[in-house]
């Protein structure tokens, strides 16, 4: 095996550990919200976690690259110079999929859960078009949200003189605080790993395009033998 088959073989483990957890993570306010609610899509801890950063971004995209990288250290078919080339074309769709989970997640964070972003837990008010992720200028990635004892109170002041807020309070499952923590822990740790995985489909791609100019140990044995 040679240091770029190595190279590939630590890549695409490392790949496969990080789309775990991006799947995980990603999973873990979808599982909160049906424990609590018995069912999916009803009272969400974020809008976000339903654009599935982790699970698609995170998760489906990189997988295809992480099969190739390990595929590629084998002596077989995909242990080539052609192997080697389609699993640094391969990263280029790994990159994209950690952009996507860095920027949704990026987003989440700066608007907070949804009980935050609108003063309520209504799947209704969730905005699921891309107008919102045109520009990264409105990011202020202040947490106030955060910060705030509630966040009910911060968005609707004037409920507090009809008990509109106080209603909201009873009806939420989850109570708020644990949803602050669970949005973002969520979301930070998934930020992070897009980004890692950005870094190692980089990485792969330089990997991939050495190891098509140089080749790999197949060719040089099968050199040996001849």
């Amino acid at each position: 095996m040679t240091c770029i088959e190595g190279w590939t073989s630590c890549n695409g483990f490392f790949l496969l550990i990080l789309s775990m957890l991006a799947i995980a993570f990603n999973l873990t306010p979808l599982i909160a919200d049906y424990v609590e609610d018995q069912r999916l899509l009803y009272s969400p801890i974020s809008c976000y976690e339903w654009w599935l950063p982790g699970m698609v971004g995170g998760g489906l995209l990189v997988l295809p690259g992480v099969a190739m990288s390990l595929a590629a250290r084998r002596k077989g078919s995909c242990n080539s110079r052609c192997g080697m080339l389609t699993s640094a074309v391969l990263s280029l769709l790994v990159i994209l999929g950690a952009a996507y989970c860095t920027i949704i997640s990026l987003f989440a964070i700066d608007r907070g859960p949804l009980i935050c972003d609108t003063g309520t837990h209504d799947v209704n008010n969730c905005d699921y078009t891309l107008g919102n992720f045109s520009s990264f200028e409105n990011i202020r990635f202040d947490l106030s949200w955060f910060q705030n004892t509630t966040c009910l109170e911060t968005n609707n002041p004037d409920d507090l003189s009809n008990g509109i807020m106080r209603e909201r309070l009873l009806d939420l499952e989850i109570d708020e605080n644990t949803q602050k923590i669970i949005h973002i822990v969520v979301f930070v740790a998934l930020a992070i790993i897009g980004l890692l995985e950005a870094l190692v489909g980089i990485f792969q791609i330089v990997a991939g395009v050495f190891g098509f100019i140089c080749g790999t140990s197949k060719r040089r044995d099968d050199d040996d033998d001849d």
